[in-house]
């Protein structure tokens, strides 16, 4: 599945007067001198072109062609100054058109008909200096804490790949199907190269931290949709207006986080870059918890009374977190593994 796009100009009164034809023709005239000969390339007749020409110059107010008469080879046609501007200004809308629904198309079907699905790298790399241990792997209502944030990253629209040099969270991982990558050193930028070099090119990285336990499926697909109908513009889950994790970076920016340098995240690219940040989206979180990470053992006994109060929150019939088998853990699914 691929998409095919076509950019017409419509006139005043809703009438189609330019788009891929009057393009070829008109670039024709351009390489032939000739508005007949570029015609008759095209298989059409000279009158259905002058009526084509016609109608462009009428809707635009200004001659697109000149015609000389006479020469050894008769009559010629060229472009105008206008016609030569108009078809510059309509070739460079037409290419960012593509290249737009191009980026729409595979944000939007994502894991379908063949369309490559949008990366997504767990940070779960650090050194839990403040939690005294490796944080990843502490029991949080019988399974890990990384487990607890894989389950929300169950998703047909996701490749997942947990970018960690930790041999405890690579187990935990590698019981659920999700694929590992060694980082080369501690860094965060280092953490970043290791998950999208494995991932490959991709219309969209998402990025979520290891230790974000009480994040929810809906949330994540939340984030996605928005990604899917704004690919040209960062997508962060947020609750009440203050951005956090995870946050997808789109895939034209894969050079960038790439380059990032010592020991910082995709934040940097924002920082850099005004315009980008301003056009930032947020996506409002189903709660507040969502967005807690676990820095200390005290974090993650307020995580523990967290998500008990979600799961009774979940059996009464609110369907928001998702509820895996505490002895065997939820599997992966399509998307949890390159």
């Amino acid at each position: 599945m691929e998409p095919r796009t076509f950019s017409f100009l419509i006139d005043g009164e809703g009438r189609r007067f330019f788009g891929p034809g009057p393009l070829a023709l008109l670039a024709g005239v351009r390489t032939t001198g000739s508005l007949s000969a570029s015609a008759k390339a095209m298989g059409m007749s000279y009158t259905k072109a002058m009526r084509i020409l016609h109608d462009a110059e009428h809707a635009l107010g200004v001659p697109l062609t000149v015609r000389s008469i006479g020469g050894e080879k008769g009559g010629s046609s060229s472009l105008t100054p206008e016609g030569e501007d108009f078809l510059n200004r309509y070739d460079a809308w037409r290419q960012g058109v593509t290249a737009a629904a191009n980026a729409g198309f595979s944000a939007a079907f994502a894991g379908i008909g063949g369309v490559p699905r949008l990366g997504c790298v767990v940070m779960a790399n650090g050194e839990a200096t403040r939690f005294g241990r490796q944080k990843l792997v502490e029991p949080l209502r019988g399974r890990a804490v990384v487990s607890h944030t894989l389950d929300a990253l169950v998703s047909s629209r996701l490749d997942v790949v947990v970018s960690t040099r930790w041999e405890r969270v690579r187990a935990v991982c590698e019981a659920r199907h999700v694929a590992c990558v060694e980082p080369a050193g501690a860094l965060q930028s280092q953490t970043i190269w290791a998950g999208v070099e494995a991932l490959g090119e991709r219309a969209g990285y998402l990025f979520v931290q290891g230790d974000q336990p009480l994040l929810s499926s809906a949330s994540v697909e939340a984030l996605l949709d928005e990604f899917a109908a704004h690919p040209a513009c960062v997508a962060r889950l947020a609750w009440q207006g203050r951005a956090g994790s995870p946050v997808i970076f789109p895939g034209n920016l894969r050079e960038a986080l790439l380059g990032l340098e010592g020991d910082v995240g995709g934040g940097e690219l924002l920082r850099r870059n005004p315009d980008l940040a301003a056009t930032t989206r947020l996506v409002e979180a189903r709660a507040a918890a969502e967005l807690d990470d676990i820095d200390t053992p005290s974090d993650l006994e307020r995580v523990t009374e967290e998500l008990a109060a979600l799961r009774e929150a979940t059996e009464s019939g609110q369907d928001i977190w998702p509820v895996a088998d505490a002895e065997n853990g939820a599997q992966g699914g399509p998307g949890s593994s390159l």
